[in-house]
């Protein structure tokens, strides 16, 4: 019987990608186009992403526990993997005080926040697909 949810990792995991990807983007057009709305998506979607990367990171781990991986490219992918989940959970409510307290500043603040992000899920991505691509983790013969 085909389970789709194993594995799970696979499935989950191109949407924080694509969420804070698409956050840095809007705010970046938001900016250039002077359109608040645009503004309003970047920090709507970063919201559901910032909850979702824990789902997925999650899975990963339940992934490697599951296959016993070991392998020095995983240490990074996980190490990145897990610093994105954490700057993302924390910067939530930082967010939200920072809006309060520095409401001008905060789309700088925001930007600065989304860029970090996006470096740190870029580099999780690369050795995420350097372990399958390169070295076959985790890829079933």
């Amino acid at each position: 019987m085909l389970n789709i949810l194993t594995p799970l990792h696979p499935k989950l995991v191109h949407f924080p990608i694509a969420l804070l990807t698409t956050a840095f983007l809007f705010e970046v057009l938001s900016r250039l186009f002077k359109k608040d709305l645009l503004s309003q998506a970047a920090i709507l979607i970063y919201c559901f992403a910032a909850v979702f990367t824990p789902v997925v990171v999650y899975s990963g781990l339940l992934e490697q526990a599951r296959l016993h991986l070991h392998h020095p490219v995983l240490t990074h992918h996980k190490t990145f993997a897990l610093l994105t989940m954490w700057i993302s959970l924390v910067s939530l409510p930082v967010l939200g005080l920072f809006n309060k307290i520095f409401p001008k500043a905060f789309r700088n603040f925001f930007l600065i926040l989304l860029s970090i992000l996006v470096v740190t899920v870029t580099i999780t991505a690369y050795y995420g697909g350097e372990m399958v691509y390169e070295y076959s983790v985790g890829v079933s013969s």
